[in-house]
């Protein structure tokens, strides 16, 4: 992996865990989670990253 592609993959899951925080305290509703992951995969193509996006979408894991 490139240092470029590292530092996309760490901006990527950084900004990610962010708005899953949000999500778990009420402050975004899944939907609006949905819409800044895909924002986010846009942005940074992370590699990693979005596996870890299209693995949560087949097993339905999101927090309520």
């Amino acid at each position: 992996m490139s240092p470029k592609q590292f530092e996309s993959e760490l901006n990527y899951l950084t900004t990610r865990h962010l708005a899953e925080c949000f999500l778990k305290q009420g402050v975004l509703t899944k939907n609006e989670f949905r819409k800044i992951d895909d924002f986010l995969v846009g942005t940074f193509t992370p590699l990693i990253g979005k596996l870890l996006t299209l693995s949560l979408d087949k097993s339905g894991d999101m927090s309520e």
